[in-house]
C-alpha cells in the first residue's frame, strides 16, 4: 500500500488524476485550454517578453511578435549586393593577372595584398548578412563557404588571413609581408577542384540572384509558388503514366477489348505541357536543389529520347517536349506502355524532390512580410499545436 501511495503520492492525487482523465474525456479541458491560450494570444501585443515564466507563452510570444523580425526583414533585401561583392572579390584572387606586375604601376604584390583584404572584408559581410536572414537558399550556401574555410584555416593563416572565433576574417598585413605569391595563387586557384577557392567558388555559384532577391521580388515569389503548384501537378501525373489502370483493354461495342489510345494520348499530352510548364518555372526558381533536380531529370529525360520518340514524344534544343499525334497513334500499344511507364519511373524521384525543395523555400521565403511581421508558416509545429488545443 505504501508503493502505491508513494507512486500517487496520495489518494488525493489519484482522485485529481482521474478527475483530469474525465475533464479530457468530457471536453471541458478542451475548451479551457482554448480559452486560457486565446487570452494568451490577446494579451501578448502588451506584453513584452519576459512578462511571463512559462516557456508556451514565450515561445508563443516569439511566433506572433518575432523581436528579430525587422533585424531579418533588412538583411533580406541585402543578400544581392552582398554576395555579388563576394563573387567579385573571389574572382579578383583567381585572375592571372592580380599576380603579374603592372607595367608603371603597383607591382603584384600590393595587387594580391588589396585583393586579400577585400576578399575578407566581402566575406565578413556575406556572413554578417546571411546569420541575419531568413533566406534558405544563401544561409545555407554561405554556411558551406564558412565550413570550407574553417578546414583551410590553417592554410589561410600562413597567408595573413586569419579565422575568428565568430565565424569572420581578418588579414594581418604584417603576416602578409614575406608570403610567397603562389601560395596564394594555388589557395584560389579557380582550375584545381580541391582547392579553397574551388570550395568557396562552388557554395557561391549555387546562391541564384532569383533566389537571393525573393524577399523583395514579388515575381520570384510568384515564380516559387508556380514551381510548387506545376511539380505537384507533375508528380500527379508521373502518377499516373505509371499506373497499369491507364493501359488496361477496355470492351468496345462488339464486346473485343481494346487499348484506349485516345485516353493515354490525353494523358500523355497533360504530362507534355505539366512537364514543359514545370522547366520554365524551375529555372527561374533560384534554388538550387530545384535547379540540381530539373537538370537531372532533363538528363534523365535525354536518356530516355529513343524510346520516347518511337512513340511520338521529342525533345527539343530548349529541353521541352512535343508530342507528335500521328506517330502517336501509329505506335504499338504494347511499344507506347512500356516507353511511357520506364520513363515516368526514372523521372519520378527527381520530380518529388523537385516538388520538395520548391515547397520547403517558398515556405521559408514566406516566414517574414516586407515590414518584418512574421507569418505563420503552416509546417510551424508550435502554430500547429496553437491552433488545435
Amino acid at each position: 500500500m505504501n508503493d502505491i501511495s508513494s507512486m500517487f503520492g496520495n489518494n488525493n492525487g489519484l482522485s485529481s488524476m482521474l478527475s483530469d482523465y474525465s475533464a479530457i474525456r468530457s471536453g471541458s479541458y478542451k475548451k479551457l485550454m482554448k480559452s486560457y491560450y486565446r487570452d494568451v494570444q490577446s494579451a501578448s501585443s502588451s506584453r513584452n517578453n519576459t512578462g511571463s515564466n512559462n516557456t508556451l507563452d514565450k515561445i508563443i510570444e516569439e511566433r506572433r511578435n518575432p523581436t528579430i523580425s525587422k533585424e531579418a526583414s533588412a538583411a533580406n533585401s541585402k543578400p544581392a549586393s552582398s554576395i555579388s561583392s563576394y563573387k567579385s572579390a573571389l574572382s579578383s584572387l583567381q585572375n592571372e593577372k592580380t599576380y603579374e606586375n603592372a607595367e608603371g604601376g603597383a607591382d603584384a604584390r600590393d595587387k594580391v595584398k588589396n585583393a586579400l583584404k577585400s576578399y575578407v572584408s566581402a566575406y565578413n559581410d556575406s556572413v554578417t548578412t546571411a546569420k541575419k536572414s531568413t533566406n534558405l537558399n544563401m544561409t545555407s550556401n554561405v554556411a558551406g563557404a564558412m565550413e570550407a574555410t574553417r578546414e583551410d584555416a590553417a592554410a589561410l593563416k600562413e597567408l595573413g588571413v586569419t579565422l575568428n572565433n565568430d565565424g569572420t576574417l581578418s588579414f594581418d598585413e604584417k603576416g602578409f609581408k614575406d608570403v610567397d605569391l603562389s601560395k596564394v595563387k594555388d589557395a584560389f586557384d579557380g582550375n584545381a577542384a580541391l582547392s579553397y577557392g574551388s570550395k568557396v567558388a562552388s557554395r557561391l555559384n549555387r546562391i541564384s540572384s532569383n533566389a537571393i532577391s525573393s524577399s523583395t521580388s514579388t515575381g520570384d515569389a510568384t515564380n516559387t509558388v508556380s514551381t510548387v503548384s506545376n511539380s505537384k501537378n507533375l508528380m500527379e501525373s508521373i502518377g499516373k503514366l505509371k499506373s497499369s489502370e491507364l493501359y488496361t483493354k477496355t470492351n468496345d461495342s462488339t464486346g473485343n477489348q481494346t487499348f484506349d489510345r485516345d485516353k493515354v494520348r490525353a494523358e500523355l499530352d497533360k504530362f507534355v505541357g505539366l512537364y514543359n510548364s514545370t522547366i520554365d518555372s524551375a529555372k527561374s526558381s533560384g534554388v538550387s536543389g530545384v535547379i540540381s533536380n530539373l537538370a537531372t531529370m532533363e538528363q534523365k529525360t535525354s536518356m530516355n529520347a529513343y524510346s520516347l520518340q518511337q512513340i511520338g514524344v521529342s525533345i527539343g534544343s530548349d529541353g521541352k517536349l512535343s508530342l507528335n499525334k500521328d506517330t502517336f497513334d501509329k505506335a504499338d500499344e504494347n511499344t507506347i506502355e512500356k516507353s511511357l511507364t520506364d520513363y515516368a519511373s526514372s523521372i519520378e524521384t527527381n520530380a518529388r524532390l523537385l516538388n520538395f525543395y520548391s515547397t520547403t523555400q517558398n515556405g521559408a521565403a514566406s516566414s517574414y512580410s516586407a515590414n518584418g511581421a512574421y507569418n505563420t508558416n503552416p509546417s510551424d509545429i508550435v502554430s500547429q499545436l496553437y491552433d488545435q488545443i
